[in-house]
Protein backbone atom coordinates (compact mmCIF):
# COMPACT_ATOMS: atom_id res chain seq x y z
CA UNK A 1 0.00 0.00 0.00
CA UNK A 2 1.17 3.57 -0.94
CA UNK A 3 2.15 5.61 1.62
CA UNK A 4 -0.49 8.36 1.59
CA UNK A 5 -0.70 9.81 5.05
CA UNK A 6 2.37 10.90 6.91
CA UNK A 7 0.72 10.76 10.35
CA UNK A 8 2.84 11.97 13.44
CA UNK A 9 3.50 9.51 16.16
CA UNK A 10 1.39 11.92 18.75
CA UNK A 11 -1.43 11.75 16.35
CA UNK A 12 -1.66 8.12 16.32
CA UNK A 13 -1.04 7.80 19.69
CA UNK A 14 -4.15 9.32 20.24
CA UNK A 15 -6.00 7.47 17.64
CA UNK A 16 -4.53 4.59 19.81
CA UNK A 17 -6.12 5.94 23.12
CA UNK A 18 -9.47 6.75 21.67
CA UNK A 19 -9.69 3.32 20.15
CA UNK A 20 -9.17 1.71 23.11
CA UNK A 21 -11.74 3.86 25.07
CA UNK A 22 -14.32 2.99 21.94
CA UNK A 23 -13.20 -0.82 22.79
CA UNK A 24 -13.35 -0.71 26.80
CA UNK A 25 -16.85 1.02 26.20
CA UNK A 26 -18.09 -2.17 24.06
CA UNK A 27 -16.86 -4.76 26.41
CA UNK A 28 -19.11 -3.10 29.31
CA UNK A 29 -21.43 -2.42 27.23
CA UNK A 30 -21.80 1.46 27.71
CA UNK A 31 -21.22 2.09 23.86
CA UNK A 32 -24.49 3.47 22.71
CA UNK A 33 -24.81 4.18 19.17
CA UNK A 34 -25.19 7.90 18.09
CA UNK A 35 -24.10 10.51 16.15
CA UNK A 36 -20.57 11.16 17.60
CA UNK A 37 -19.90 7.39 16.10
CA UNK A 38 -20.86 8.79 12.69
CA UNK A 39 -18.17 10.86 10.40
CA UNK A 40 -18.84 13.00 7.14
CA UNK A 41 -16.09 13.03 4.79
CA UNK A 42 -15.85 16.71 5.38
CA UNK A 43 -14.84 15.68 8.99
CA UNK A 44 -12.76 13.36 8.00
CA UNK A 45 -10.65 15.70 5.41
CA UNK A 46 -10.43 17.81 8.56
CA UNK A 47 -9.40 15.47 10.94
CA UNK A 48 -6.59 14.57 8.12
CA UNK A 49 -5.98 18.01 6.78
CA UNK A 50 -7.16 16.81 3.05
CA UNK A 51 -9.03 18.09 0.66
CA UNK A 52 -12.24 16.30 -0.35
CA UNK A 53 -11.10 15.48 -3.70
CA UNK A 54 -8.28 13.75 -1.81
CA UNK A 55 -10.36 11.56 0.40
CA UNK A 56 -12.42 10.12 -3.01
CA UNK A 57 -8.92 9.15 -4.57
CA UNK A 58 -8.39 7.34 -1.04
CA UNK A 59 -11.77 6.06 -1.53
CA UNK A 60 -10.72 4.90 -4.98
CA UNK A 61 -7.81 3.12 -3.59
CA UNK A 62 -10.08 1.43 -0.63
CA UNK A 63 -7.40 3.25 1.81
CA UNK A 64 -10.20 3.13 4.38
CA UNK A 65 -13.87 1.94 5.20
CA UNK A 66 -16.98 3.33 4.53
CA UNK A 67 -20.34 3.48 4.45
CA UNK A 68 -22.41 5.02 1.30
CA UNK A 69 -26.19 6.08 2.12
CA UNK A 70 -28.27 8.18 -0.47
CA UNK A 71 -25.47 9.16 -2.38
CA UNK A 72 -23.30 10.86 0.99
CA UNK A 73 -20.56 8.95 2.21
CA UNK A 74 -19.87 7.90 6.09
CA UNK A 75 -17.23 6.51 8.55
CA UNK A 76 -17.52 4.60 11.84
CA UNK A 77 -15.45 6.18 14.17
CA UNK A 78 -13.96 3.02 15.25
CA UNK A 79 -13.37 1.38 12.07
CA UNK A 80 -11.59 4.79 10.33
CA UNK A 81 -9.39 5.09 13.81
CA UNK A 82 -8.79 1.35 13.51
CA UNK A 83 -7.98 1.65 9.52
CA UNK A 84 -5.89 4.81 10.04
CA UNK A 85 -3.64 2.86 12.76
CA UNK A 86 -3.13 -0.42 10.63
CA UNK A 87 -2.22 1.98 7.39
CA UNK A 88 0.46 4.00 9.68
CA UNK A 89 1.69 0.93 11.36
CA UNK A 90 2.30 -0.44 7.74
CA UNK A 91 4.06 2.50 5.91
CA UNK A 92 6.71 2.20 8.97
CA UNK A 93 7.77 -1.34 8.14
Amino acid sequence: MKNYLNLSESFIKQLILALKLMIEELLNSEFTFSRKQIMTEAEVADLLHVSERTMRHYRAEKLFHYIKLEGRIYYLSIIFYFDLVVHSLKSRL
